[in-house]
């Protein structure tokens, strides 16, 4: 499902132009966390997707309509703490893809789209994305100089030639005014001792210096550029009305209110994989997307009673439980049931809310036992837990040359 998203940038026009009372009295953002007027009433986690482009070995002019993601960020908009959060995983963070065994998380787009994208990333992190946004390379160019630049501090002289792929990275230390290309140039770059590291880190950089530009009275000026590249260029399955209630949200906040973190980890492996740390990646997890400490996840016991005829539901649950540093203490096939439910026997009832919101269970029951495990946890025969429906960005599509099915077929993916 396809969106312009001119509602991000309406909002803050709106906020500098004094439309917004307009607007919050006729608009009424539907969905779990979206309330009356244009306002949120829950925790919303989004995934975004920066795409790059496969090019092929043969004719660089050839791009096969098949992307990995060069970006990836886990975003928690919060109004009980008042807060955004940004986790950032790196491109070549190893993960478990289902069906495709472990993979660099970049190869997860191109094995099934943004589909399976979003699937990985819940259960490495243990986090459920209702909704999601996808960006190409082209559309972040055409956005930045939409806005008309941004300025970054380049620590150091970048250089850089990639003439098959067409990229060429020349920027001189200070304090810089980038167009589209050049900036993000700048946060493709990873030919230093950093390398994939140091390019998250610029990204988290590009990324402020674009918000700062969103905030700025001038671009009230450049919307209707913005919004052109909006619907040309990216793609979500947040409703307009929903992203004016996002973009309201973060616009009433303080700037010390937007935390950004990178997925712990260390370099590793022949294949120059970035290896995650799973207990500080659990602790990153718990206090970004859930506001817990997560000792209060530790420890905890429960059992997985799969009541889905015909099929086993449970692979995703049962990973995302391990993420979150919950111990399954017993997995088994239950009588027939319609609900998925957690029954709570005893224990923090942090931990069951915690649960629910990463499994979409709606239902939970108090049920008090002494014995056996804290929580049960019940998936009846209509357990739903998909990824939302994706519809990739379109791409220029290869007139030779047929696309590769999978990752390993591609010739050549922008790796830089």
């Amino acid at each position: 499902m396809r969106w312009s998203l001119y509602g991000s940038l309406l909002a803050f026009a709106c906020v500098i132009g004094g439309a917004a009372v307009w607007i919050a009295l006729h608009a009424a953002p539907s969905g779990p966390t979206f309330g009356w007027p244009l306002r949120l009433t829950g925790r919303t986690n989004i995934l975004i997707m920066g795409l790059d482009r496969t090019v092929s070995d043969r004719d660089p002019r050839v791009i096969y309509p098949v992307s990995r993601t060069d970006t990836l960020i886990a975003a928690s908009f919060d109004p009980a703490s008042r807060r955004i959060s940004l986790l950032s995983i790196p491109r070549d963070t190893r993960a478990p893809i289902p069906g495709h065994g472990f993979d660099k998380i970049n190869a997860a787009h191109a094995y099934g789209g943004g589909a399976l994208a979003v699937r990985t990333v819940q259960n490495l992190l243990g986090v459920r994305f209702p909704y999601y946004i996808e960006i190409s390379e082209r559309g972040f160019v055409h956005l930045i100089d939409a806005v008309g630049g941004v300025t970054l501090r380049i620590d150091q002289d970048l250089n850089y030639d990639d003439n098959w792929d067409g990229l060429h990275i020349h920027l001189k230390k200070g304090n810089r005014r980038l167009g589209g290309r050049d900036a993000v140039g700048y946060a493709r770059y990873r030919h230093d001792a950093l390398g994939d590291i140091g390019r998250v880190q610029r990204q988290q950089q590009l990324l402020n210096a674009l918000l700062d530009e969103l905030r700025k009275p001038r671009v009230v000026l450049r919307a209707q550029r913005i919004l052109n590249v909006f619907h040309d260029d990216v793609s979500t399955n947040l409703r307009p009305d929903q992203l004016i209630a996002l973009a309201w949200f973060g616009a009433r906040l303080p700037r010390g209110s937007l935390v950004r973190e990178t997925l712990p980890g260390r370099f590793g492996g022949y294949a120059g994989y970035w290896l995650p740390d799973p207990a500080q990646d659990r602790a990153v997890v718990a206090r970004m997307f859930y506001g817990v400490d997560p000792e209060v996840l530790a420890h905890v016991t429960i059992e997985v009673l799969n009541a889905t005829p015909g099929r086993d539901a449970s692979a995703d649950p049962l990973a995302r439980l391990d993420a979150l540093g919950v111990r399954v203490v017993r997995v088994a096939t239950a009588a027939d049931a319609a609900e998925t439910v957690l029954i709570v026997h005893r224990g923090d009832p942090r931990v069951a809310r915690v649960i629910a919101a990463a499994l979409d269970v709606r239902r939970i029951i108090a049920r008090p036992a002494g014995d056996g495990p804290e929580l049960t946890l019940i998936l009846g025969r209509h357990y739903l837990d998909g990824p939302p429906v994706i519809t990739d960005p379109s791409q220029p599509s290869a007139a030779s040359d047929p696309a590769p099915r999978h990752p390993a077929a591609a010739p050549r993916h922008s790796a830089h």
